[in-house]
This record gives structure tokens, sequence and C-alpha cells, in this order.
């Protein structure tokens, strides 16, 4: 009876562990993740300022206004 107590308190001592060592992880994992999403967003704001200095300007040139004609399609 003592053993499976010894034996009981110990399981819950790794189960305890584990767990701490999981919440460690998370919470790396987190920062980790975010300082991923801030480079990511940082090469991306990058990429985009470098693609405008080579984009060449498109200067649209109006279209003339279109002119109706009469037409006598039918004899009064």
């Amino acid at each position: 009876m003592i053993k499976n107590r010894e034996s009981a308190a110990r399981s819950r001592e790794r189960k305890q562990a584990y767990q701490v060592e999981l919440e460690s992880l998370a919470v790396k994992l987190e920062e980790e993740n975010e300082w991923l999403l801030k480079e990511k967003a940082e090469r991306t704001k990058e990429r985009f300022k470098q693609l405008m200095e080579k984009v060449v300007p498109v200067v649209e040139q109006r279209r003339p206004p279109r002119v109706l004609r009469r037409v006598r399609s039918l004899q009064w």
C-alpha cells in the first residue's frame, strides 16, 4: 500500500514536470512564431518597396468622347 502511494506520487510528479515542460515549450514557440510573423511582414514590406521602385508608372490616356450620329432608318 505504501509502495503504491509512492508510485502514484512519482507518477504525479512526472506528469507535472511534463506539463511544465510543455507549457514552457508552448511559450517558446509562441514567441518564435511572433518573431517570424514580424520578420515576414518586414520582408514583405521591403519586397513591395523594391517592386514599386522598379515599376514604370503607366499614364492612362483618356479616350475622346464618342460622337453619336443621327441615322434615318425610317421614311416619314
